[in-house]
Parts: C-alpha cells; structure tokens; sequence
C-alpha cells in the first residue's frame, strides 16, 4: 500500500486518494491542474457563495414585495365599513295579560329588497260583514300543495265571483278567510301564521301563496 504525505495539512493518506481525507485538499500533482493552473480549485469552492449571495438577494426582494402587497391589502380592508347585525328582543306586558314578545333582527345583511313582497290584505265593509251574517255559512274543501319556498292553498268557494265578496284577514296564529256566493257563505280557518305574498280568484277557487 503506497501512501503520501497531503501537501496541506502533512498527514499520510493513500496514493490512490483524490481527496485528503482529514483537510479535503485535492490529492494531486501540479501538474494534473487543469488549464487555469491552481484556479480550478479554488473556484469550485468559491462558486458556493457567489450563489448563496444571489439566493438571499432573491429571497429579501421577494420579502420586500410580500410586505408591500399585504400592507395594501390591510389598507383596502380598514377601509371597508363594518358591518353590524344582530338581534334585539323587547318584553312588555300590561296589567294580568300574557307579556308581548318582540324580535326585530338589524344588520346590513338584511336588505328590504330581500323581503318578500306581501300583498295587502282585503276585509268586509260594514253591509258585507252583515250580509255574511246574515246567510248559512259552509266550511270549503281545501287543496294544499308546496312549490319551492311557496306553500300554496286552493280553497273552493263555488259562486263566488269577485274579490269584493272575499275577506282575508291574519290573526295572531292563523288566517281567517270569509266569502260570499249567492244563497251561502263559506268560512275558513288556516291554522299557519305565514306571510301572504300573493292571492287571486279564478274558477271558483281561492288560491292562497304562502311564504314557506
């Protein structure tokens, strides 16, 4: 086994060896240096952190761009209004009688446009509501059916021919409809609490939309 000095650090290592083991130092006569002589080892060494330098260039760069984007991004979203929503409850009672309960629900989330439209109720007149009572009153046959976020009644009330003969009042649980035909009158109790969006008399039916 044929073995040699390393020329930097003075520690016996083998012939066949490229590299010292113990310094690193290229095991190599001067006369294996490539065309730039002694250069060619220095350079593989100092390409290291030429390349290093060019990284953390890029990165602080890159850094600096993040930060200026987020700081305008927080500007644009301090700019924006708050919103505010939320829930209000009121309880009031008088004397003996049940205590009134109240919701009202308030935000920027909530949009008039978003409600549905209800149509304006209609009642009797004064001689209406003496012709009503004055005749045999009749339960109607009812037909209930749900489209969507509709729930729709269709109440039979035969003879009736105008809207003027119907009455369509809400009461605090339920819907009171009244009609009247020529010799009778029909009497209907719907026990829901819903909005009314939309009536209309057709074919001797009432029909009722109902928000579900």
């Amino acid at each position: 086994m044929i073995r040699k000095k390393c020329k930097n650090c003075g520690k016996k290592i083998r012939k066949e060896f490229n590299h010292c083991p113990y310094c690193g130092r290229p095991n190599r006569n001067e006369e294996d240096w490539g065309l730039l002589g002694k250069e060619d080892f220095t350079q593989e060494f100092e390409e290291i952190p030429v390349f290093n330098s060019m990284l953390n260039s890029l990165m602080k760069s890159l850094s600096k761009n993040l930060y200026k984007k987020f700081n305008e991004f927080e500007k644009e979203i301090s700019k924006q209004p708050v919103k505010k929503r939320g829930i209000s409850i009121s309880i009031s009672s008088f004397g003996n009688g049940k205590p009134k309960i109240k919701i009202k629900h308030f935000g920027d989330d909530i949009k008039e446009k978003e409600k549905p439209k209800l149509k304006k109720l209609v009642g009797f007149s004064e001689q209406k509501a003496k012709e009503f009572a004055s005749l045999p009153k009749e339960e109607p046959k009812t037909h209930i059916k749900r489209l969507s976020n509709k729930i729709i009644y269709e109440i039979e009330i035969p003879g009736v021919k105008k809207l003027e003969d119907i009455s369509i009042v809400k009461l605090e649980s339920s819907i009171e409809i009244k009609a009247i035909a020529k010799n009778k009158a029909y009497s209907k109790i719907i026990p829901l609490s819903l909005p009314i969006i939309d009536y209309n008399l057709s074919e001797d039916r009432l029909i009722l939309e109902l928000k579900g």
